[in-house]
Formats: structure tokens, sequence, C-alpha cells
């Protein structure tokens, strides 16, 4: 078999890249054309909620594809391709959500001979009081800040590392509040990142931008949960329109957050025990970065809260260890913070076994 030249890979990549550029160009040429939400996703006025989906989902993998060949895409039709995210945002997210659509289908109903443009669709951004989310819980036990609700939207992050820079990642949300959301991301993110949100969040819920399409924000990365199916649950706190700072400087940099005191809603309560373990550090290859001792300030059989003098920066994974109880298990950082003696505290919740108490 003949092998392939270095000349005919260049060629095969510039066709491809002449494909691509065609097609993102068709894509944002029909958006701009469209008055109708109907149009900018490409479906019909039947479509259901899952064929909405999949055109929402095909045009997003076009206009941000997951591979590299979009780098060399010029300033002005990356903007192009950021107002029709925008656009495609806001029709997906009233059409995805029965009560908006109706209203919107309404509006078009009684207006036939002329479609309006949906800037101007009465039920679609100037009457803001129908629409109600489902809320996740509103019991007592509930310690955030603010009601979260069951609420899928279509979000854009874009982020930072050190030694690949910018990044960005489609994502959709699990729940959203006024504080901030719930999300599976694809991208390995750290306890402390700051990464740059859009979405079209519900006014109700936006404490900024109140008359733009799509709600761009900062946020906090607060909590990370372990890996499943190649995805991270991860919990954003909102910042504001403004990044922190030194964040222009450095925008990798991890930030220290504040221990929580608000009311606790821990699955399985802790108890105040101090015991001394030993913690292992791993990196996402799972090579040893550091080891050392820790003394625990709560723990239940999911987790604990640990009193040590430095953890390294960036680890994946942590191994706790207690010769003492004959315990060992990896385990996974949801929180860091400093206390008010200097000295650091992670939370760990256990991936392998529970403490036993």
């Amino acid at each position: 078999m003949k092998p392939i030249t270095k000349n005919e890979l260049t060629s095969a990549h510039t066709q491809q890249m002449s494909a691509y550029y065609l097609e993102l160009e068709r894509l944002l040429d029909r958006i701009e054309r469209s008055t109708l939400y109907y149009q900018i996703l490409n479906v019909d006025r039947s479509a259901s909620l899952d064929s909405l989906k999949l055109a929402y989902q095909q045009l997003i993998a076009t206009l941000f594809p997951p591979y590299k060949i979009s780098a060399g895409i010029s300033e002005q039709m990356l903007s192009r391709a950021g107002r029709a995210f925008e656009r495609a945002s806001r029709a997906f997210a009233v059409l995805a959500l029965a009560t908006k659509r109706a209203e919107y289908d309404g509006a078009l109903m009684s207006r036939p001979a002329e479609p309006p443009s949906p800037q101007t669709l009465p039920g679609v951004e100037a009457d803001k009081t129908k629409w109600q989310p489902k809320k996740t819980s509103s019991s007592g036990g509930n310690r955030r800040r603010g009601e979260r609700f069951k609420l899928a939207l279509p979000v854009q992050l874009t982020g930072y590392t050190r030694r690949n820079g910018k990044w960005q990642e489609m994502a959709e949300t699990i729940d959203v509040s006024r504080s901030g959301i719930t999300l599976r991301l694809c991208h390995r993110v750290q306890h402390g990142n700051v990464l740059y949100v859009t979405l079209p969040m519900p006014e109700k819920l936006r404490v900024h931008n109140y008359a733009a399409p799509s709600y761009n924000t900062y946020a906090l990365v607060r909590r990370v949960e372990r890996i499943r199916d190649g995805a991270r649950e991860v919990g954003l706190e909102f910042l504001g329109e403004h990044p922190p700072t030194g964040y222009l400087e450095k925008p990798w940099a991890l930030y220290r957050t504040k221990p929580w005191t608000g009311v606790d809603r821990r699955r399985k309560p802790r108890q105040n025990r101090a015991e001394v373990i030993s913690i292992e550090y791993f990196n996402e290859a799972m090579q040893l970065i550091a080891k050392g001792n820790a003394r625990t300030e709560d723990i239940s059989p999911a987790g604990l809260r640990v009193l040590v003098r430095e953890a390294p920066m960036e680890f994946e994974l942590a191994r706790v260890a207690s010769l003492a109880r004959g315990f060992e298990s990896f385990a996974t950082l949801c929180n860091r913070f400093l206390g008010k003696d200097g000295f650091e505290r992670l939370s760990l919740e256990f991936i392998d076994s529970e403490w036993p108490i």
C-alpha cells in the first residue's frame, strides 16, 4: 500500500478547511437573514423538543467545531459566529420552553401578513410575568443563597490554561439560579478557576444585562465532581460583568474561596473529629506529585474536611489513608479555602470506600 505523502495530507487538510468555511458561511448567512426563531434553527413549526435539541446541537457544532480547523478563522467571522450563537441561543431558549413557545406561536398567528421580528414579538421580550421555571427544591435544607431551577440552557464557556492558552466548550446547564449554575463539562477545570460564561438566561434570574439577548458573566468554579461518562459535574458561582483583580494578567490563575457559613445540606451529616491521616496527591495522568500528613476537622462516611500545611495547587485526585482505621480511598476535591489561622482546608469526597464510622 502506497504511503500518504506530506503534500497529500496538506491538500486534504486544505480541502477540509475550505469545506468547513463554506459550510460556516452558509450557516451565518442563513441565520443573519432569518426573521423567525424556526428559521434560525431551520426547523418546522411542528418540530418536537428532540428535533429542536438536535438542530441546535448541529448548529453549535458548526459554529464551534471540536477540532482545531477553526484556528484560522478571521476575527470578522468569529464576531459573526458570536452574534449567530446569541440569536440561536435565544431562539432555542424560547422554543424549548412550552409556555414561551405557545406565546411565540400565538404572536405569529395574530400577524399572518407580515411576520414580526423576534425582538418585537409579544411574550418573548416584553412580557416576563408568565415564565415559571420548575423549582428543584424549596425545603429548608437547601443551603444555597438563591433558589435553583431545573432548566437546561445552552451555555458557552471560555477558560484558560497556563500551558495551552484559551479554550472554549459548549455545554448545557443542569440547574440555574441568580447566583450560579451547575453543568456537565468535558474540559478539566479546577476549584478556583474563573470562566467566562454566555447563556440565554431568563431575565428574572439576571442581575445585569437585562435587555441583552445573552447573559454574559464571569464565574468561579466552586465545585467539581468526579468524572462520569467523560464529563465532570461543575458548580459555578457568578462573579459579575467584570473579572476579578489579576484575571486579565493571569486568566489561568486559581482564586481562593471562602468557606460556606449557611445551612448544611449534606446528604450524610459530618461529625467534628480530629484524626491524623496521610494524603497523596495525583495529577491527571495519575502520577504522584506530593504527599504529606493532615488533620481532619470533620468526617462523614462520604467525605471529610482536613487541615493541611500546603497542598499542590493543581491535583486531580487525592488518596486518603488512616492506619488507625485501616482505611484507604481515593477522593475528589470539592472545596478549598484558607482558614483564619492561615492554614488551608480541603473538602474531599471519597470515591472508593466509606469512612468507618
